[in-house]
């Protein structure tokens, strides 16, 4: 007497192999579960086959999905944030002007509370105010808070003054 086919394996290698072939993956986790299923019942030869393709095609439509959701964060800064950081910098640079021309006028520079009242007006692209920090070499720098809009972060944008 002939032992009986592993249908459910069966069906979960033929599941895994469409979706890995014909969907690039989409269906493949569903012939990975029906195929981890067969793997209970005797004759596991297409039951295992199955978790292979479905392991393929699950892990290919995950790199898809990866892939893509790379591309879309990457578009968004590219179009997005890259405009706003470039103005922000024009602005900063602007700020720089600002204070140079006060340090040329009184001879030295500002304090921090004068310093600040300059560039008060001007704002980044986010519309926050711009700060003024000195420094105790001598030099400042002008910061604008970024897209977080919080200081002292990571993504703050900072010019220093370049002197030719």
């Amino acid at each position: 007497m002939r032992t009986p086919v592993n249908s459910m394996g069966v069906f979960g290698f033929f599941v895994s192999l469409f979706g890995l072939v014909f969907t690039l993956g989409a269906i493949s986790p569903v012939g990975l579960l029906i195929s981890l299923m067969a793997l209970f019942h005797p004759r596991r030869g297409f039951a295992v086959a199955g978790v292979l393709f479905g392991l393929m095609g699950t892990a290919l439509i995950a790199a898809i999905v990866g892939t893509a959701t790379v591309a879309a964060d990457a578009y968004h800064h590219y179009a997005h944030e890259m405009p706003q950081i470039e103005q922000t910098l024009a602005h900063l640079d602007e700020a720089i002007v600002v204070i140079e021309t006060d340090r040329q006028a009184k001879g030295e520079l500002p304090e921090g509370v004068d310093g600040n009242k300059l560039v008060l007006p001007i704002t980044d692209a986010w519309e926050q105010s711009l700060r003024y920090e000195p420094e105790d070499s001598g030099q400042y720098a002008v910061r604008s808070a970024g897209p977080d809009q919080q200081f002292d972060t990571p993504d703050d944008l900072r010019m220093v003054p370049t002197h030719h």
